[in-house]
């Protein structure tokens, strides 16, 4: 007969060695592991300590010549005597450190907004490309994401750079993509660009106005919905009340002419069309129609064209230049333009009669104009405006004028990031697509939707759900790899520290700053995504 074993649970848990309880070896790890912290902690304290010391008080000296660490980021105020070749903001060497380190921050935003946009369209169509049924597609896919996966980042990005872009022609040869008004030259790619006209910010308004109207009549008509089970067509009445809100408000805003042009009387210029009669007594021609005519007859010399051609007075960058240009180029009228930094530098060279056109805004000619030495000869003639005008690239002289402009290092670097990270959010696209099961799929077709109506409306909604996450990493990923624009000389934020170190010697101060603005940009990327997933997330009733 066994016997009966009479010890109870407490008894056997007493019995146990401590060395081998688990509760008290979980509170033993926790003890070490907060030791260890607290060791590494005073460690690194320390250590940050002394080579603070070893920079010596010049680190932190104040502006009344003591040193104190409250004084550590005085020197920023200073002038940062260093030259920016492009920034989105206004900058000159005279500018503090402060908007150096801004017009870093901006770069590399710019460089890392446009990428993502770039790299989402590019990534969402090669990984829907990599499921396509056809051959060519499909491999071409598969070969494109292979050799981005496997090619280091900065060698693309010095291919790019040194044998693509520096390689191409000069700006007199520079290559225009079919026909188009695009221009890819070694100083990088010059494209039309629109141009805000003073009326802008009316328009503006109206624009908020329509997508306010939008949101609440989507929101009237869905109620209606629910309550008579009727469709409503609400996409299609928002879409229109919007667009209506936005031409009336385009209407009100190109009546509001703040733009002029100031001409001699004697020149007999009321209006914009008395431009054309202008040129017209010039040429041998009655009419500008017969202008291409005569030129090929030879009754007209292209000097001849040339020496016609108005002259016209400008402040550089100034909306009023792109608004005349724009019309004189769609009437046919050849035109020459000289830029001044102020206004005063253009209407002397209009009172000296280098130029028989100055234009501006109205209150600018308004205010030159009685500086002449007899303003009642001249005549401000209004011009219409419409809120925006496209600017057109020009060729002048030894560079482009006009549209907009992306330098050599700007799109070696953009174009080298969305290539790169394309590749990788391709596989996670088509991962995400391949795991919305084949059931949803057939359903779709058994309803007749075509394969684009099944990708947009079944398989992609579902798909966002798995795509989202690590998406997210790799548009960290894009922002984080933008430092690498050092290697093509593009200021961005890496790039402005860098040379903000070399010269004044800061670098603790520099190196939390540049830490801190690169973590606030991916937190904003992380919580914007975030916010996207749970939007998107399924909820269960």
């Amino acid at each position: 007969m066994s016997t009966l074993n009479n010890s109870s649970p407490a008894t056997k848990a007493e019995s146990i060695p401590f060395w081998r309880d688990g509760r008290i070896i979980g509170i033993l790890l926790q003890i070490i592991f907060v030791i260890l912290l607290v060791r590494s902690s005073l460690w690194l304290v320390g250590n940050i300590a002394e080579n603070l010391d070893a920079l010596g008080p010049g680190q932190f000296i104040c502006r009344d010549g003591s040193s104190s660490f409250r004084c550590a980021f005085d020197f920023l105020s200073a002038d940062a005597q260093f030259d920016i070749q492009e920034s989105v903001i206004d900058y000159t060497p005279a500018d503090s450190y402060w908007r150096a380190i801004a017009v870093g921050m901006l770069n590399t935003a710019k460089v890392s907004i446009i990428g993502i946009i770039l790299t989402t369209i590019l990534g969402t169509i090669t990984g829907i490309a990599r499921l396509s049924d056809n051959w060519l597609v499909r491999n071409i896919a598969k070969w494109y994401i292979d050799l981005m996966r496997n090619t280091p980042l900065l060698l693309q990005l010095f291919f790019l750079y040194f044998v693509i872009f520096l390689g191409l022609a000069g700006v007199n040869e520079a290559i225009q993509p079919l026909n188009l008004p695009i221009y890819i030259s070694q100083r990088g790619v010059n494209y039309p660009s629109f141009v805000r006209m003073t009326s802008f910010s009316i328009w503006f308004a109206f624009i908020i106005l329509g997508i306010i109207q939008a949101q609440v009549l989507w929101t009237i008509l869905g109620r209606r919905e629910e309550i008579t089970g009727h469709s409503t067509n609400r996409l299609r009445w928002v879409i229109v009340s919007f667009l209506l809100i936005v031409g009336i408000g385009w209407f009100i805003a190109s009546n509001d002419n703040n733009e002029a042009m100031l001409v001699s009387k004697a020149a007999r210029v009321r209006e914009f069309d008395d431009l054309a009669g202008l040129l017209v007594r010039r040429l041998p021609v009655t009419d500008l129609v017969d202008v291409d005519t005569a030129l090929e007859s030879g009754a007209l010399s292209q000097e001849d064209l040339g020496a016609a051609a108005l002259q016209i007075c400008a402040i550089k960058d100034s909306p009023s230049e792109v608004n005349l240009t724009t019309r004189l180029r769609r009437a046919g009228i050849p035109y020459n333009v000289t830029r001044f930094d102020r206004p005063d530098q253009a209407i002397e060279s209009y009172s000296e009669g280098s130029c028989e056109i100055f234009v501006a805004s109205r209150a600018v000619l308004a205010g030159e104009r009685d500086l002449l030495e007899d303003s009642n000869a001249h005549l401000i003639v209004p011009l219409a405006e419409t809120p925006v005008r496209l600017s057109m690239p020009k060729l002048e002289g030894f560079n482009f004028v006009g549209g907009g402009k992306m330098s050599t290092e700007f799109t070696a670097l953009l174009i080298g990031l969305v290539l790169f990270t394309a590749a990788f959010v391709a596989e996670i696209v088509r991962a995400g697509i391949q795991s919305v099961s084949k059931g949803q799929t057939e359903a779709a077709r058994a309803l007749g939707l075509s394969e684009s109506q099944r990708l947009q409306l079944v398989v992609l909604p579902q798909a966002l759900r798995v795509i989202i996450p690590p998406l997210t990493s790799q548009y960290l990923n894009l922002t984080k790899n933008s430092s690498l624009a050092l290697a093509v000389a593009f200021p961005d934020l890496y790039r402005t520290i860098d040379t903000m170190i070399n010269q004044s010697g800061r670098s603790l101060q520099l190196v939390v700053i540049m830490a801190a603005i690169y973590l606030s940009i991916s937190l904003i990327i992380s919580a914007f995504l975030n916010w996207y997933n749970k939007q998107i997330a399924l909820v269960e009733r």
